[in-house]
Parts: structure tokens; sequence; C-alpha cells
């Protein structure tokens, strides 16, 4: 993860994609959670449905059995305990397929946010690497938003307004700084061109032919 940040760079017209598709996300991040939510409830009632008729008919048959004489054939606390421990273990199935779409729903919810955490640190560090700024002042643009992420709720109204305006401000104004800023013209060694010598001429060979 250490390694992802430290490479590459985030040129202005890549640097503004990205801050376009993290926006555009933001707003989508309400319809995809009302999506999943309805997803969520409707496997559910799939699971009532179809798990919850199999024990209410399992209570029913359950009662049946009370009620019915058996006139000495079977034992009577032997069927009683295979009817319990039936709607016991049919009961653990409904409620652990429960509990396993609770827990998708979350990892989805979960996994969503830390995408779009490390997209938004790996794209301010790479930007402020192609100005040529210390990777100080990436962890200062992130800072506000990382605090309200770390310590929800924890500032007043005022200061968590300042901070909000002042990370999209930030994050903004990033974007507008050309590459190789920071470096200057002097970043790059200028190119000389090489002259060649002229031949100097040996003296006392002026006239002379090779043998």
């Amino acid at each position: 993860m250490i390694k992802l940040f430290q490479s590459g760079s985030c040129g202005q017209i890549l640097y503004f994609c990205l801050l376009l598709f993290l926006v555009g996300f933001d707003f989508a991040k309400d319809p995809i959670e009302h999506f999943l939510v309805g997803t969520k409830e409707g496997i559910q009632k799939q699971v009532y449905g179809s798990d919850g008729a199999d024990i209410a008919q399992s209570q029913r048959s359950f009662v049946e059995g009370l009620r019915t004489p058996d006139y000495g054939m079977h034992s009577q606390p032997q069927s009683v305990r295979e009817h319990a421990s039936g709607m016991v273990a049919q009961a653990l199935a409904m409620e652990a397929k429960n509990s396993a779409i609770r827990m998708a729903y979350i990892s989805v919810l979960v996994a969503m946010g830390f995408a779009t955490i490390v997209a938004m640190i790996w794209m301010v560090f790479a930007r402020v690497r192609d100005i040529g700024w210390p990777a100080a002042v990436g962890f200062g643009v992130l800072a506000p938003k990382l605090a309200i992420r770390i310590l929800p709720g924890t500032f007043p109204p005022l200061t968590f307004e300042i901070l909000q305006y002042g990370f999209v401000a930030a994050i903004i104004l990033l974007g507008f700084v050309p590459g190789g800023f920071a470096r200057g013209p002097r970043a790059e060694p200028v190119r000389q061109t090489v002259v060649p010598e002229p031949t100097r001429r040996v003296p006392g060979q002026f006239g002379q032919r090779m043998r």
C-alpha cells in the first residue's frame, strides 16, 4: 500500500478526470446504498418466506403430533425431542442466512468507502509529486478530510464547515498548479551542443605521401 502511494505521478488532465469521477461517485453513493438496502431486504424476505414457511409447517406437524395419540407405537419424549431439534436447526439456518446477508451488505459499503479513500490519497500524492512539492503538502491537503472521517461528530458545526470547505478548496486549487512548478526551469540541466574541434595538422607532414 505504501509503495502504491509512493509511485506514479498525476498530470492536470488525469487529476481533474479522477476528481470528477470521485465527485460523481460521491453523489451516486446514496442511490447505490438505497439499491443495496432494497436488495438486502428482498433477499431477507425470500429467506423468511421459504424458511419461515418450513418452520411454520414443522410447528404445525409438531402440534398435531402431540395431539394425535400414537397408541404406544413410538416413544413420545423421543418424538418431541426430534421435532424440537428440527425446528431449532431450521431457525438457526435462517438466522445464519440473514447474518450472511447483513455481513455482505456491510462489506460492500466498507469496500466502497475504502476504495474512495485510497483513490483520493493516491490522487493527491501523485499530483503533489508531479508538481514537485514534498509529501508534507499532500498530508496538509488530506488532513481536514481525514480528521472528519476519523473523528466524526467531534467537531463543532463551524469547525466542521471550515474543514469541509477548506479541503474542497485545497483539492481544487491543487489541480490548477502546473506540473514541475516547484522544480522551476533549473530542474532540468541545459544541454550544451558539442562543437567538434578542428583537426590540427601535425608539423612536417605537409606534402608528404604515405608509404
